[in-house]
């Protein structure tokens, strides 16, 4: 995930220790959960928060103004508290391993599918009280049926964050937003890709190229005698492999390309900067989403706080302010949808129908040969590179 600042990270933390932990869905790392004693009524959290100091990492970039801008500053004029942020993609789980004991590099974390497998195998998180959350109940359902029940219990859902196909009209005429378009003849030599977070671009290239599904993808192994997904992905002809936002802005505004794939935290960005004819959302035949959690890490020493806080992502103004300024999809029903967001999913039955999540229990399965299929992708960026 490229955060337009040069940081196409999501990745970092090796496949292979998840492995090492055993399996979390099976329960393994399920911690008991730790005493929660609130502060004081809700009328009262203003005096009894006023100058608490708490830190909570949300994804680098963009994403993080936002944040600040929509989520973390009204929060403190409220409550009169000193939440501060930091920035991080999946070297949060790292981070929080080499803390000492009752020292978290933050308090709460944001946290997609594989980020939460990480992290919950090593023991770092922290349950919450699902019965302290009201607001639970004005949440679509899909957030909570897509997570294994053993990780419901550590922390709330936000959102959704997407990979999303990004077309210059200007340059693609009347082509169907689709990730399908990426195989369209006239686009070869025309397609900016990620080249970090390369497994998105994979399960694009088995749902899209290779008309497979996400089995497909999770029980993809190295050595198969027939390999639609890579077979898929090789007919690509990029005009480049982009390493940052940066060079993806470049691609696109100099018009070297006219499709590219993006993240939902650059998306809005990039449309306000491409202007009129750059178009982007959740095409008619779907796209690949992770999920936006934001959890409680073990050894805050701000507990109640951090619930405090959880609870207010959830809070129908907050997500109406975030989606404002960030191309997410809430995870409560009722948010008001602003105009440049193409194809919202308003219903829990257009989240199902639209949003391909790349769940936990599919990246176990995947694990295994996470690291071989990053060996086999290197080898099909040679190739198409060469076209």
């Amino acid at each position: 995930m490229s955060d337009g600042e040069g940081q196409t990270n999501k990745g970092k933390f090796s496949r292979r220790q998840i492995l090492q932990t055993g399996g979390v869905l099976a329960g393994a790392a399920i911690l008991p959960m730790p005493a929660i004693i609130g502060k004081a009524n809700a009328a009262d959290a203003k005096d009894a928060f006023k100058g608490e100091e708490m830190t909570v990492c949300a994804w680098s970039g963009g994403y993080l103004d936002s944040f600040k801008t929509a989520i973390s500053d009204p929060f403190n004029e409220k409550y009169g508290t000193k939440v501060s942020l930091v920035g991080g993609w999946d070297q949060m789980v790292a981070q929080m391993k080499a803390a000492p004991p009752g020292k978290p590099p933050f308090d709460i974390t944001v946290s997609e599918e594989y980020t939460t497998l990480g992290a919950l195998a090593e023991g770092l998180y922290a349950k919450s009280d699902r019965s302290k959350f009201p607001q639970l109940a004005d949440v679509q359902p899909f957030f909570l049926t897509a997570r294994p029940e053993s990780a419901r219990d550590y922390g709330v859902p936000l959102g959704l964050g997407f990979s999303l196909p990004l077309l210059n009209t200007a340059l693609t005429a009347d082509k169907p937003l689709s990730w399908s378009t990426m195989w369209d003849k006239d686009l070869e030599g025309k397609l900016a890709l990620d080249a970090g977070a390369y497994w998105w671009l994979i399960a694009i290239s088995a749902i899209w190229g290779a008309k497979k599904d996400f089995n497909a993808f999770y029980d993809w192994k190295p050595g198969l005698a027939s390999d639609p997904i890579f077979d898929a992905l090789e007919r690509l002809r990029p005009a480049k492999y982009y390493k940052d936002g940066a060079e993806l802005s470049f691609l696109m505004l100099q018009e070297q390309a006219s499709f590219a794939q993006i993240y939902s935290s650059d998306a809005l960005g990039l449309m306000q900067n491409g202007g009129a004819t750059y178009k982007t959302g959740i095409p008619a035949d779907g796209t690949v989403a992770y999920g936006d959690w934001y959890i409680k890490v073990k050894g805050t020493q701000h507990n109640a706080l951090a619930d405090m806080f959880l609870g207010y992502l959830l809070e129908k103004d907050t997500q109406n302010h975030f989606i404002q300024v960030q191309m997410s999809v809430m995870s409560r029903k009722d948010v008001t949808v602003p105009s440049f967001w193409h194809n919202y999913p308003v219903t829990n039955d257009d989240l199902v129908k639209n949003v391909r999540l790349m769940t936990m229990a599919g990246l176990e399965r995947l694990l295994p040969n996470f690291d071989a299929m990053g060996d086999r992708f290197q080898k099909a960026v040679l190739k198409t590179s060469k076209g």
